[in-house]
């Protein structure tokens, strides 16, 4: 395992550690992450950025509100924790698979209750991204692939794993981008603005 591996599972088991030490002390257990809300928001001029203000929201174990949102966020670290040890390279599809499955339970009237870990995949997603902006980690860092949707095409040459490729050269296509785009090299770039869409 690489330095910069061991700083990725490091900080995901942190995250991991902190609830631990709550309940060690007697506390309820709470998640704090910044608040992905439009409200929370804000331009930095020095990097010319849009990035996430100071609001934080928290998850807490012990509040029926959050309680499934809490389990959920503690579920998927703790696979994506296990796919960090074991040197797994896991799609977001496989992580919403791997932790799908049904909670049988009774409730405090006496009924048995059956209820899913997540409704759909948009819902791990979601958790995916908490984790994300909770440890600082790009998904990517953490080892998560996601299934290569996004293009470039344009004035833009790179190198990846040794090779130049000259995205205005792509003829009727486009150069796919990989699933760990830190790995590309920007050796040449002549555009006024790049466009994203995710």
């Amino acid at each position: 395992m690489s330095v910069d591996e061991m700083r990725v599972l490091e900080a995901l088991e942190a995250l991991g550690r902190r609830l631990r030490d709550q309940i060690l002390k007697g506390e309820p257990p709470a998640l704090e992450i910044p608040a992905r809300t439009l409200a929370n928001v804000v331009w930095d001029p020095k990097s010319k950025m849009l990035r996430l203000g100071p609001r934080k929201l928290r998850r807490e174990f012990l509040d029926m509100g959050e309680a499934k949102k809490f389990m959920q966020t503690v579920l998927m670290l703790s696979l994506i924790v296990r796919a960090r040890r074991e040197g797994d390279y896991p799609t977001i599809r496989d992580l919403y698979y791997a932790g799908k499955h049904t909670i049988e339970y009774v409730d405090e009237h006496g009924r048995r209750r059956r209820e899913e870990t997540w409704d759909s995949q948009r819902e791990s997603d979601s958790v995916i991204q908490d984790i994300e902006v909770a440890t600082g980690l790009l998904r990517e860092h953490m080892g998560i692939l996601h299934d290569t949707k996004g293009k470039i095409v344009g004035r833009l040459i790179v190198r990846s794993a040794g090779d130049v490729i000259d995205c205005s050269r792509m003829g009727d296509g486009a150069y796919s981008i990989p699933p760990n785009p830190d790995s590309l090299e920007i050796l040449e770039v002549d555009a006024e603005y790049v466009l994203v869409i995710e």
